[in-house]
């Protein structure tokens, strides 16, 4: 097959390789140097390290302030990833199947946020909620995420909407189902590894959302990625590269299990 291939093509793939491997290395290399860093045995930042020793691992699990924000984080991210599924199915499912008038101008509502800047969404919501006496507390911080994230679930529930069968829905009908029970009983299952993918996805984000946690959450009950933004700023320890260890591993595990329990290759299907 390769050998059939044009010089034009033969150098487009040479080209796509070197690209994918160059921006393979961009992402990766970061994580694993921070990684590296985090069992630096001394009290500073070095690259490589010296040795390896487990001490700021020790010294994350044993900081309170650290382990709590921790647990801030959990279920502000469990919380925005229930909202935007329960927002975010039904809006996609109007999307794809209604006929509506005004339905473009709904979509582009809808998505709108996935195009702006979170710090903007960040200050709007600040802004908001001061007009209504409403301050920075981990309830704004979760529907600002909310906010945030919705369209990334709408897009991926679109997604898979858009190639699913709909006689598969009016065969349920012919059987004498309601439109309820055909969406709980026939669409849902099918939008299973979507919507496992999209709250997954929407969890990483609003686990890690530094730029709307910074204007919306709790001073008294910050979440880590504000923790992270303050304690960089005066900490020069590695312990701030064994926090980041731990998130990545964190999000190495979550997709791991959906490879094993839902498989990747059937996330956008």
């Amino acid at each position: 097959m390769t050998k059939n291939l044009a010089p034009i093509d033969r150098i487009g793939r040479v080209v796509l390789g070197v690209v994918a491997a160059f921006s393979l290395l961009l992402l990766v290399a970061p994580s694993l140097i921070v990684v590296a860093i985090s069992f630096e045995p001394r009290g500073f930042i070095a690259f490589p390290p010296s040795g390896f020793s487990l001490r700021w691992y020790e010294h994350v699990f044993a900081n309170r302030q650290l382990t709590d924000s921790v647990v801030v984080s959990l279920w502000v991210s469990l919380a925005v990833a229930g909202i935007t599924l329960a927002l975010g199915v039904p809006a996609a499912f109007a999307s794809v199947r209604g006929t509506f008038a005004g339905k473009a101008a709904a979509n582009a509502f809808l998505l709108a946020p996935q195009m702006m800047p979170g710090m903007v969404i960040g200050i709007a919501s600040l802004f908001f909620g001061a007009y209504f006496a409403f301050r920075a507390s981990n309830a704004m911080l979760i529907l600002a995420l909310s906010v945030f994230c919705l369209p990334f679930v709408i897009r991926i529930a679109m997604a898979r909407l858009a190639g699913l069968d709909p006689r598969l829905d009016e065969a349920s009908a012919n059987l004498g189902a309601g439109k309820l029970e055909t969406f709980v009983r026939v669409t849902l299952p099918q939008l299973g590894p979507a919507l496992v993918a999209a709250a997954a996805f929407t969890f990483i984000e609003a686990f890690d959302n530094v730029t709307v946690a910074l204007f919306t959450s709790d001073v008294r009950g910050r979440p880590l990625p504000v923790e992270l933004y303050y304690l960089v700023q005066y900490d020069s320890t590695p312990a701030i590269a064994a926090i980041s260890a731990l998130e990545i591993g964190l999000s190495f595990a979550i997709m791991l299990v959906l490879a094993r329990t839902v498989g990747l290759e059937r996330l956008g299907r």
